[in-house]
């Protein structure tokens, strides 16, 4: 079974206007929410192109209830941590021209909510089980919160992939998950330095020996993917797409890649890259769609790199 753990969710509002103009009334044209949280979004994905996961996250409130009431209607399991604060949403201004992001505040875990999600792992992981850990981190939790998921899962002979940035993934490379999925940018931020396209294969290679992770996926965005899986190097070619929006893109190409990881590693690769292409496609936070997927994924070219 996948699971996946979004430690961080939130209910994403995006409200469509023409401009903002200073000083006036600015009619709204169109209101939509989505659930939002890079786990959640892995989970969202599988489902749609035929898999299926249980998302693991922490709700509260009614914006908790909204998120599960989304989650129901896209018949996406998930297993809610009800916690006491309401969860946290987010505010997009979508215009003709830009989008503005307003990312409110959210309260933190205490210690007891924190330890029901750790419990819930103990509780369904077992042998054999994937887990995708990835999001920031609410207040009130430190970095050294991801290497103790990781630990907990690989205890119970999990594969754990992790995707989030800065100390969190610093933190949790040190117990040496089997896969990350960093940008370029998060890439460059887990190494302390600037990390250049063709830097990637040393790069990766690099960490996969330094932390015993077997799968290191740094997706590129308009560029593809460069990946380390099992000692070899994937170049994953950019499809032509008209690209709408870049949210979601990164978490439908690691959904994808888990999707098939165990059956074979290029057509895993070539699934990852067709979700993330699509996912691009749609506007908003829609994510990847199966049909367009079916037709992408005929276009990935993959090169090995010695």
């Amino acid at each position: 079974m996948i699971f996946t753990l979004t430690m961080n969710p939130s209910l994403d509002r995006y409200l469509y206007v023409d401009e903002l103009i200073p000083d006036d009334s600015i009619r709204v044209k169109d209101t939509k929410e989505y659930a939002a949280g890079k786990g959640i979004d892995v989970s969202r994905v599988i489902r749609e192109i035929g898999g299926t996961s249980i998302a693991i996250c922490p709700l509260g409130g009614s914006n908790g209830e909204r998120i599960e009431f989304m989650l129901d209607n896209e018949k996406v399991l998930y297993a809610a941590v009800r916690v006491r604060h309401e969860t946290r949403m987010n505010i997009i201004v979508q215009t003709s021209k830009n989008q503005y992001r307003l990312n409110l505040p959210g309260k933190p875990l205490n210690e007891t909510e924190y330890e029901l999600i750790l419990d819930m792992l103990r509780t369904v992981l077992r042998k054999g089980d994937i887990l995708v850990a990835s999001g920031s981190l609410p207040h009130g939790l430190k970095p050294s919160s991801y290497a103790e998921i990781v630990r907990i899962a690989k205890a119970k002979g999990v594969r754990v992939y992790v995707d989030t940035d800065g100390e969190n993934l610093q933190s949790a490379v040190k117990e040496k998950p089997f896969g990350i999925k960093p940008n370029i940018h998060e890439l460059s931020r887990l190494i302390g330095q600037d990390v250049k396209i063709e830097d990637v294969p040393h790069v990766a290679s690099h960490i996969s020996r330094e932390f015993g992770i077997t799968d290191v996926l740094v997706t590129l965005g308009k560029d593809g993917a460069i990946t380390f899986v099992d000692g070899q190097i994937y170049r994953i070619k950019p499809l032509k797409i008209v690209a709408k929006s870049g949210v979601g893109a990164g978490d439908s190409f690691l959904a994808g890649f888990i999707y098939k990881r165990n059956e074979s590693i290029e057509e895993a690769l070539k699934i990852a890259s067709a979700c993330g292409a699509s996912a691009a496609m749609n506007e908003g936070t829609t994510l990847a769609k199966k049909a367009e997927v079916e037709e992408l994924v005929k276009k990935v070219e993959i090169e090995k790199i010695k």
